[in-house]
């Protein structure tokens, strides 16, 4: 049985790499700030909003469940505090999406598979927000197969990718692709999936079925 620290490397490696491609690479994916530790420091601090206020992740998405369950599969005896801090920075997160929405209902949820490789961060709010925005470069000038950055679209859901560089005429490897987030939206609905990990990441058509898995959810 994997130790809770153990687990949290594991997990931690993953996240730190799509929390950094999301961080630097998304155009118009909306990224919640604030210092996570001090509630004081926090835009939401002191907002009466209530965690969701009227949106309600779902208990599974296409296999995945939520990451604190998760947790709790692995390992119930060692597990508890790691899950309830999953469950605490979720809803930290909501609130203060809820104030960046002018007190809209939003909800962060973060959910996983069963051994915690993969994982993605659900993030919806009753509301419109901007598509996502990826600036222009021509791969062929760079002597490149694929752009460094690219917006492609799957059926109602934006997916921004980030490639891994591949000579052109090359073709690309099955891992050289990461999702950084996929986004469907509407003037009631926007709902956004970003940090996500494991071979997750690689598979961006199946990250956008996800994102209509949950808008069909929400919707």
């Amino acid at each position: 049985m994997a130790t809770e620290a153990g687990k949290a490397a594991r997990f931690g490696l993953g996240g730190l790499v799509g929390l950094a491609l999301g961080a630097g690479l998304v155009g118009g994916a909306w990224l919640v700030t604030g210092d996570g530790e001090n509630p004081a420091s926090s835009p939401a601090a002191g907002a009466k909003a209530v965690p969701g206020g009227g949106l309600s992740a779902p208990k599974t998405l296409g296999g995945f469940v939520r990451r604190d369950q998760a947790v709790l599969d692995l390992d119930k005896g060692a597990a508890d505090r790691m899950a309830e801090r999953y469950r605490a920075w979720d809803s930290r997160s909501g609130e203060r999406l809820t104030w960046a929405y002018g007190g809209a209902a939003a909800v962060v949820q973060t959910f996983s598979d069963s051994s915690l490789w993969s994982s993605f961060q659900l993030t919806a709010v009753r509301g419109s927000a901007p598509r996502p925005y990826v600036p222009y470069t021509d791969p062929e000038v760079l002597g490149l197969e694929k752009p460094t950055n690219e917006l492609v679209t799957f059926g109602k859901v934006d997916c921004v990718l980030h490639h891994l560089p591949t000579e052109a005429g090359d073709e690309p490897e099955s891992d050289s692709v990461s999702t950084v987030s996929c986004q469907r939206g509407d003037g009631r609905l926007t709902v956004l999936f970003r940090e996500v990990t494991g071979d997750l990441t690689h598979e961006p058509s199946q990250v956008a079925r996800l994102v209509d898995e949950a808008w069909a959810e929400l919707a």
